[in-house]
């Protein structure tokens, strides 16, 4: 009888708990105003990764028992061809490539929010609306964390030649 409590699930969500504790403790090296934004978000997804790992470890416990047989694999029998892996890989790499190239024509600001827009609309298939929505917030987060943290996002090129509004530019 082989008992498996160890599961891919089970070790990612180990690991995660693992790498945002790293990201707490390598917070604090930082200087005051620059440890706020990574401390926060490493303690929030710190306590969420444990909340994971420990229903992890319920999930696999309890079928490790009601099964009496080991943890049963819930992964499933089909394979994505390879021509298909590599198209998809090629067209992610190809979006970030163009993100990164945007960013150095136009600047953070204007790319991110572009991006957030055409990866919301034609990525995940929603609607022009809440397409538009999620680049604008993006775009009022950036803006937030900018003024707050007074931090100096990546001009572009353009943006050398024309001044735009603060948000923008």
């Amino acid at each position: 009888m082989q008992h498996r409590l160890l599961s891919v699930r089970l070790v990612f969500a180990a690991i995660m708990v693992l790498a945002f504790g790293y990201g707490i403790y390598e917070a604090f090296s930082y200087a005051y105003l620059a440890k706020i934004f990574p401390l926060y978000v490493s303690l929030v997804m710190f306590v969420l990764a444990c909340i994971n790992l420990a229903q992890e470890i319920g999930i696999s416990w309890k079928e490790v028992q009601e099964s009496g047989v080991g943890f049963v694999d819930l992964e499933s029998d089909w394979d994505i061809p390879m021509t298909t892996v590599i198209g998809r890989f090629c067209t992610f790499l190809a979006i970030l490539l163009f993100l990164y190239a945007s960013i150095w024509l136009v600047g953070y600001s204007i790319s991110i929010t572009i991006f957030l827009v055409l990866f919301y609309r034609f990525l995940t298939k929603t609607t022009w609306g809440v397409a538009l929505v999620a680049g604008f917030a993006g775009l009022g987060f950036i803006s937030l964390i900018s003024r707050l943290m007074v931090i100096d996002w990546p001009s572009g090129i353009i943006q050398n030649w024309i001044q735009l509004p603060w948000p923008l530019g």
